[in-house]
């Protein structure tokens, strides 16, 4: 008889292996209704269930879900605080995480953070091109070009094929006077599969021409960003404006009409007509 009651006891749980059981299957299931409601778009409901399950228990998945959420839903504080929990769950051992608080400081202007967030996994992994490109992201902010332009060209030479960096020398160099130097990184992205057809770096090359004093290659450029972007009113306005100083004011006059039909508030915003 003692060892039946002996065999049954053991097989009973404790009230606490009973309570840590309970909280398990709790945890579990807001982070899961979390995840689900996440891939159905209900973002309040999905950060109130992973709130509820990180309540339980901390868990790194779970912040990670929770931190990305908020940043999905635009909540700048919200998402800087939980990456932050985060980063201390992960020992500041990752460099993604890293790398998105610095994203996330630069987008707050808390520029003292950013640069402690890039110099944090600058130090996990020298190799990374990503810090270099946002510490001069900050620079560029700060009116500071020449370190600017240094930090991007070290982001460079980290990843020939950093395109965004390019992009974002080539604009600094533009704010020094440094137009034919920004030519050399434009050009290279133009020559690069698919940044050609992207109206932005189409839009800097006709610039640059234009300032450089090559105007015929700034209308054929300016003309390729209105192909590429019907809606791109001040190609319209500067391309109007090269046809008028050379006496083609029926060309220009056409042109600017054109601007105006397609995306009238816009160009009226600009002409301050």
């Amino acid at each position: 008889m003692g060892f039946l009651r002996t065999l049954f006891t053991a097989c009973e749980e404790t009230e606490e292996e009973k309570k840590e059981h309970d909280e398990k299957s709790q945890f579990d299931i807001f982070k899961y209704d979390g995840i689900q409601a996440l891939r159905m778009g209900q973002v309040d409901y999905a950060i109130a269930c992973f709130e509820h399950a990180l309540d339980i228990k901390d868990d790194t998945e779970t912040q990670q879900f929770y931190a990305g959420t908020l940043m999905q839903k635009g909540d700048l504080e919200g998402a800087a605080e939980a990456f932050e929990e985060l980063n201390r769950m992960e020992d500041g051992s990752n460099v993604e995480t890293l790398l998105t608080l610095a994203n996330i400081y630069f987008q707050q202007e808390n520029y003292g953070k950013m640069e402690e967030m890039c110099d944090a996994a600058i130090a996990r992994d020298g190799a990374l091109a990503a810090p270099y490109y946002y510490k001069a992201c900050m620079q560029n902010a700060q009116n500071d070009l020449l370190n600017a332009v240094a930090s991007v060209t070290i982001a460079i030479s980290k990843r020939e094929d950093f395109n965004n960096a390019y992009l974002l020398r080539a604009k600094i160099l533009c704010r020094m006077q440094q137009f034919a130097e920004a030519e050399k990184d434009i050009d290279r992205l133009l020559d690069t599969d698919g940044q050609e057809s992207d109206d932005e770096i189409v839009m800097m090359k006709a610039e640059i021409c234009e300032v450089l004093g090559k105007k015929e290659d700034a209308k054929t450029f300016y003309r390729k960003v209105i192909e590429l972007n019907p809606y791109a009113t001040r190609a319209y306005l500067q391309l109007g404006n090269i046809l008028h100083e050379e006496g083609n004011s029926k060309e220009a006059a056409a042109l600017m009409e054109e601007g105006l039909k397609l995306a009238p508030e816009e160009m009226q915003n600009i002409t301050g007509e």
